[in-house]
């Protein structure tokens, strides 16, 4: 039985721009597996079409919902800036750059996909866009490597602290220990997470041989690990 601290949680996902985008993101990557699994299945052209507007038609919503993501990005990459660590400072910059190619080249695409604006390289922009996703994603994991060799370092100096304290740990240090735990899942999670998301962008290019099921079934998982990110972020 759904229970009201159920759907107040519920509503506070919603009640959030990337959580109604990320929902919408894995409407989109469903119907692309299904349109794919329902033509291997030989369904009719009615079915196949009703479906594949359905794809089209999210897309289409969730570059709306997208649409001042540049700014942010803008924003962020200048922040990153600031970072005293070079290789942080340089990844995190890249990859904000990376975002914020992305999302203006898919400005461009919005407009030509609802006749607004047609522009006559359409085709160059969207692959310039996804290989900025791709540079994203890549400072991104870059990042994620670097950090794993932070957190080890951080690691091996709890572990010195915890052989020196003996079974007499206090709770300051089992208080770091968990942070690091957290940390480190976090950073693997994150890094799962773009390493799958690759595999759009690297398709799309025709870098990578992967069928439309198997791109819409990674769109599916990534979705679903945002949603669940967001999920936590608003319901801790």
């Amino acid at each position: 039985m759904v229970t009201h601290q159920q759907v107040e949680a519920l509503n506070r996902f919603l009640h959030t721009t990337y959580g109604r985008e990320r929902t919408c993101r894995l409407i989109q990557y469903f119907s692309r597996f299904y349109v794919f699994y329902i033509t291997r299945q030989g369904a009719s052209i009615k079915e196949i079409q009703r479906w594949t507007d359905l794809k089209n038609h999210i897309s289409n919503a969730r570059k709306f919902f997208r649409l001042l993501k540049p700014v942010e990005f803008a924003q962020t990459a200048i922040k990153t800036l600031g970072t005293q660590d070079e290789v942080l400072r340089a990844t995190g910059f890249l990859k904000q750059l990376g975002m914020f190619l992305y999302y203006t080249a898919e400005v461009f695409v919005l407009s030509n996909s609802i006749g607004f604006y047609r522009p006559a390289n359409i085709q160059k922009i969207t692959d310039f866009g996804q290989k900025a996703w791709l540079l994203g994603l890549a400072a991104s994991m870059l990042s994620g490597l670097y950090k794993f060799q932070l957190l080890g370092i951080r690691s091996h100096v709890l572990a010195k602290e915890r052989l020196a304290q003996g079974e007499k740990s206090d709770q300051d240090l089992q208080s770091r220990e968990l942070a690091l735990q957290r940390e480190k899942f976090k950073n693997s999670y994150q890094l799962v997470q773009d390493a799958l998301d690759c595999v759009i962008p690297s398709s799309a290019l025709g870098w990578l041989p992967a069928d439309e099921g198997f791109v819409g079934l990674v769109g599916v998982v990534t979705s679903l690990m945002c949603m669940n990110t967001q999920w936590k972020s608003v319901n801790p």
